[in-house]
């Protein structure tokens, strides 16, 4: 390794290498021909299935079905695609029946990353949020329900630098809601506006709910706006705990996040992890945030012998070992 290279770079790098070596092993002829320096490899259109990790070809067509084309991200076909990821990492489980697995992981605050006891959960993949009145709902990468309601909202992270952030700071002349939701990155009335935030404005209910959340007080300005950094993982909190028909429930949910625990963005002094302290630290319900690496969800699998081929071919391909749990 080089020493001198920044350690995001370093990380970066050494992945690249990984997941090219994979492609020329055994992603031959099914790439798109695009340049090899400083990109991963990304498979060619119509080849973006190969993406997703198939250990049994029996099971190809139910794994598959946990993620229709028209759910797949924009770059679903790169090897970096951490939605094909987690749909290897958390197809088989999901669908051999094997949720029992994840039982009793311990999250980095020590409480049970998923759950408990795995009986009476069922999961999928990318659920829509309707509850919050959004013009485009989220989506969780991993929903998993269970018994009296309770739920799991996942947001699986690998290679990305930091968490979603709010857009409307962003917005640019032709974008839509340009000049009207334009926000100059403050919680306080602006541009004519009759409430703090733009997207209140046009009946999203985000502050309805954040200040049971969050120390955030809804009827104040604040400068910044704290829900701007933490736009993505706010939205998972609201997920695991606002209910269909519009209630709260802090007991219900809670949000996990998955990382790659070799990405020096989400250590303490990384963007991401900064981000990720931001919202805990003004967190006002214990457990409702919680973090896991996926090298200790790949430890847990590994407790399943038939899981090895699956848990061989993402060290191939990744580089990513299970860690012991």
């Amino acid at each position: 390794m080089n020493r001198s290279m920044p350690s995001g770079a370093a990380y970066e790098q050494a992945l690249l290498e990984c997941l090219w070596a994979y492609a020329d092993t055994h992603l031959t002829g099914q790439l798109d021909g695009g340049r090899r320096d400083g990109r991963p490899p990304v498979l060619a259109k119509g080849r973006e299935a190969l993406n997703v990790i198939v250990s049994d070809e029996a099971e190809t067509e139910a794994l598959t079905a946990l993620m229709p084309a028209r759910e797949r991200h924009r770059h679903y076909g790169s090897l970096k695609s951490s939605q094909a990821l987690a749909q290897s990492v958390f197809g088989l489980p999901l669908i051999r029946d094997r949720l029992d697995l994840l039982a009793g992981l311990e999250a980095e605050c020590g409480r049970p990353a998923f759950f408990t006891d795995a009986g009476g959960w069922t999961g999928g993949l990318e659920q829509e949020v309707e509850a919050l009145n959004e013009r485009r709902a989220t989506s969780i990468d991993v929903w998993l329900q269970g018994p009296e309601g309770a739920r799991v909202a996942v947001e699986c992270k690998f290679t990305e630098n930091e968490f979603g952030r709010c857009s409307r700071l962003r917005l640019r002349p032709g974008d839509s809601g340009y000049p009207a939701q334009l926000c100059d990155g403050s919680y306080s009335v602006q541009r004519d506006r009759m409430t703090r935030c733009s997207l209140t404005e046009i009946d999203i209910r985000y502050w309805e709910y954040l200040p049971t959340l969050f120390d955030w007080p809804a009827d104040v300005d604040h400068a910044p706006c704290p829900f701007g950094e933490t736009y993505q993982i706010g939205r998972n909190a609201l997920a695991a705990t606002v209910g269909s028909g519009g209630s709260i429930d802090p007991a219900s949910g809670h949000a996990l996040i998955v990382y790659d625990a070799r990405n020096p963005a989400f250590s303490d002094s990384g963007r991401a992890g900064r981000q990720w302290r931001m919202a805990l630290d003004t967190c006002r319900i214990p457990g409702l945030l919680r973090r896991v690496a996926w090298q200790r969800i790949l430890g847990a699998l590994s407790a399943d012998a038939s899981m090895k081929p699956l848990l061989a071919t993402l060290e191939a391909k990744y580089g990513l070992r299970p860690e012991q749990v």
